[in-house]
């Protein structure tokens, strides 16, 4: 059988490539094409990797989320000039230990810009997802030149990022190369910096906030745009990664699916026509993943060739969605265990549930 294997990162537990890795583990024997995959998130960095044979990774050590200097990575191509950034690299959840959005600043981002500028840069692709910050970019811009001041014209603290003394902004310090970039990011998510759909409502709990401090906190990235020139807070992606994707519009960004990037530069189109089956998954596949997540925006362009999906995660609710063409999800927990056992033993897991399912799989062709 011709099969495509393209796996979203299990969060905090395996990449697309290991995943990938761990799938092709039970299919010997099979003309198996394995694609990295990312919608924006964790591995949109190794996605780009992997489909861009000239390009080079950087390695520099960057301030991160929470204050740590850590070595952080970003790919840069340059006959092409290009710098792809996942902000989940220096402001992503999997490098805390501890969550408090409250705190944490998006400078990381802006330090890797940086060095990209330092490169010639020309073309910046920053992908959102998987972050820990709800500072609206602050920390981003600050790392480029801007000055967030304070009802005294004081500088605000970087870290914690302190939203809610700014005042003013002083764009005069502002990196005047940041004025030449094509600037793209790309994610899975259209949501507003604010509102009920926007990023304190939406993603603030899982990134630590407080069921009873999301409204204070929404009315908070609220007044702080109200300081920009440029009101972009309802923009589509204003809200992803806690707003980097507000402080990137300010700067010109154009938005794009994150999956549509992926998919076109990996050339999913052309390998996935004529193959038997397509073979995708994520930690977590529910109802969310239906609204526009990496699998099921795979599953719907394969069935459009008329090629059927089987998609394995962690953990669903859902047993098939015949529209899409998945025609099963399988939850590759095998056994009663542990959230840690099962994030522990992802790879042998999903290897396993492979297994189970492959004999069935060469008896329907």
């Amino acid at each position: 059988m011709r099969i495509v294997v393209a796996m979203d990162s299990f969060k905090g537990s395996l990449s697309s490539m290991e995943a990938n890795q761990a799938v092709r583990r039970a299919l010997p024997g099979h003309d198996v094409i394995a694609i990295p995959i990312s919608d924006g998130g964790e591995g949109f960095l190794d996605a780009w990797l992997a489909t861009h044979e000239d390009a080079v990774i950087v390695e520099e050590v960057v301030t991160c989320l929470d204050g740590t200097k850590r070595p952080t990575r970003f790919g840069f191509e340059p006959l092409t000039k290009h710098a792809v950034i996942e902000v989940a690299e220096t402001t992503g959840l999997t490098l805390l230990t501890h969550v408090d959005p409250w705190r944490y600043s998006s400078v990381g981002v802006g330090h890797q810009i940086v060095h990209a500028l330092d490169r010639g840069a020309g073309v910046i692709t920053i992908g959102l997802g998987g972050s820990g910050t709800i500072d609206g970019g602050k920390g981003m811009l600050e790392a480029l030149g801007v000055r967030f001041l304070d009802a005294s014209d004081a500088a605000v603290s970087s870290m914690p990022h302190q939203l809610a003394d700014v005042a003013s902004i002083d764009w005069s310090g502002l990196d005047p190369r940041v004025r030449d970039v094509e600037w793209r990011m790309a994610s899975d998510v259209r949501n507003p910096l604010t509102g009920k759909r926007g990023a304190a409502h939406v993603f603030g709990p899982q990134k630590g906030l407080a069921a009873d401090d999301v409204v204070r906190y929404n009315q908070l990235l609220d007044d702080y745009a109200s300081h920009f020139n440029q009101d972009m807070k309802s923009l589509d992606g204003a809200g992803a990664a806690g707003g980097i994707g507000f402080a990137l519009l300010q700067l010109g960004a154009t938005y794009m699916s994150g999956i549509e990037e992926v998919v076109r530069w990996s050339r999913f189109e052309d390998h996935v026509k004529g193959a038997d089956w397509l073979i995708t998954g994520e930690g977590k596949f529910d109802a969310q993943s239906l609204e526009g997540k990496a699998p099921y925006g795979l599953a719907r362009l394969a069935h459009t060739y008329g090629v059927p999906t089987l998609v394995f995660a962690g953990q669903s609710d859902l047993t098939a969605h015949v529209e899409s063409g998945i025609v099963a999800v399988f939850p590759i927990v095998s056994r009663i265990m542990t959230l840690e056992e099962a994030i522990w033993e992802a790879a042998p897991l999903l290897t396993n549930a492979v297994q189970r399912v492959r004999h069935v799989l060469e008896k329907t062709l």
